[in-house]
């Protein structure tokens, strides 16, 4: 978490991201909480965990993910994932006409020791996030101030070649 030096204050962009913050620590997720926020014209407009869907049973209620039994890592095993991605239910809370020129700001928690992961949509996000409109993505990468890349949504990850 960003905080501001003295009088000061930190930047939009990391407050955004500061955001995205607070909502992955309400993730569900034991392997990776992710937190994302929509803002369009200075107003978050959307917010949005991993978790299971609604009414559903979530990782950290039974206790188990089959990704960490099965040593999954970033990008492998999402058909066997439990959780629907912070950026998809970002996305599921608001309509086109909002995302278009929006933008989305991502991070991720390390659940064992609460240390930032280094933001990356997996490439279906990627694609909701390129169909909704959405302008730029900003990813948190590590601690401290100004510690994110800001990546155009039309050159976002969203399909892996053969």
């Amino acid at each position: 978490m960003v905080k501001p030096q003295k009088m000061g204050r930190i930047s939009k962009t990391d407050a955004y991201l500061n955001c995205a913050e607070n909502f992955a620590y309400r993730s569900t997720c034991i392997k990776r909480k992710y937190g994302a926020v929509i803002v369009k014209d200075d107003a978050v407009i959307s917010t949005g965990y991993n978790g299971s869907p609604r009414g559903f049973e979530n990782c950290c209620d039974i206790g188990d993910c089959p990704r960490i039994r099965k040593n999954m890592h970033q990008g492998e095993g999402y058909a066997i994932c439990r959780a629907v991605h912070a950026e998809a239910n970002a996305l599921l809370n608001c309509s086109r006409e909002q995302t278009l020129g929006a933008d989305l700001y991502l991070a991720g928690i390390n659940p064992e020791d609460l240390s930032v992961h280094k933001a990356k949509p997996c490439p279906l996000c990627a694609r909701m996030i390129i169909q909704a409109g959405i302008k730029n993505v900003y990813l948190r990468i590590g601690e401290g101030a100004d510690n994110y890349e800001r990546i155009s949504a039309d050159k976002l990850e969203w399909y892996v070649e053969e």
